[in-house]
């Protein structure tokens, strides 16, 4: 091989090496990633709204939604839809209040979909309303 052979080949193995090593947007940013939530942002409820929460996200979610917004797994095969605790008091068989909600999840909505669920017990039931008010609220 001659010495221009070899020069050209260099030449093009450095060209070919600083294209590779530039390739691709220099302004890219990382991909930014959402903290996953902590035991800290799970205790900024009180004592008594988690285990509202808990009762809610077994017994009212699949409906509901995971945040109250009518949006559940079972939601869309519903009709009437499940309520969205975001929507006015209004709009709320029997008001958005602790007792409004309390009478609902004893007695159901007759013709909807939402039934009694008195087999929870009095506590959790009050757990359970204080709860769908906190989502209401937040």
């Amino acid at each position: 091989m001659n010495s221009k052979n070899i020069i050209l080949s260099i030449a093009i193995a450095l060209i070919s090496l600083v294209l590779f090593l530039n390739c691709g947007d220099k302004s890219e940013k990382p991909a930014e990633t959402t903290p996953a939530p902590t035991a800290e942002t799970a205790s900024a409820l009180s004592p008594e709204l988690q285990k509202g929460q808990e009762i809610f996200l077994q017994n009212c979610s699949s409906c509901h939604g995971e945040k109250g917004a009518g949006d559940g797994a079972a939601a869309a095969s519903l009709n009437p839809k499940p309520r969205n605790y975001k929507s006015p008091a209004s709009q709320w068989k029997n008001g958005n209040t602790e007792a409004g909600v309390l009478k609902t999840l004893n007695n159901g909505i007759p013709n909807s979909p939402m039934v009694a669920y008195k087999f929870l017990g009095d506590e959790n039931l009050k757990l359970l309303a204080k709860y769908v008010v906190h989502l209401s609220q937040n």
